[in-house]
């Protein structure tokens, strides 16, 4: 298998079954202003010995900046739409030993 990302209008995910190269592998960004919601869910299911890495990245910042990591299915709400803050989730290079783990972001109208 081969590390893969989806989208829709409701939903920004990513899974990673392959170790990642020295750029990591990440959803694409999303932007809770840009999707027009106060807040958003953050999620990791699947299996194995992996560790996701939640970023975020404000206007005018040059890189992505850690937020939190998991390494453990579950959900969280991510709050506030502050203009521009844009959000990422992935597995860094060396952060898979085995296993896949589907992460990323959805919400609603």
């Amino acid at each position: 298998m081969a590390n893969d990302r989806s989208s829709s209008e409701y939903y920004e995910y990513g899974t990673v079954d392959t170790a990642p190269e020295a750029d990591g592998y990440f959803t694409n960004a999303i932007s809770l202003k840009n999707k027009k919601v106060a807040q958003v869910y953050f999620s990791l299911r699947g299996t194995g010995t992996i560790t996701v890495t939640l970023q975020f990245k404000c206007p005018g910042d040059a890189a992505w900046s850690d937020y939190d990591t998991y390494t453990e299915a579950g959900r969280k709400l991510i709050e506030g739409g502050a203009g521009g803050v844009q959000w990422r989730a992935g597995v860094k290079q060396g952060d898979r030993t085995d296993g896949s783990m589907t992460f990323g972001f959805d919400w609603g109208e």
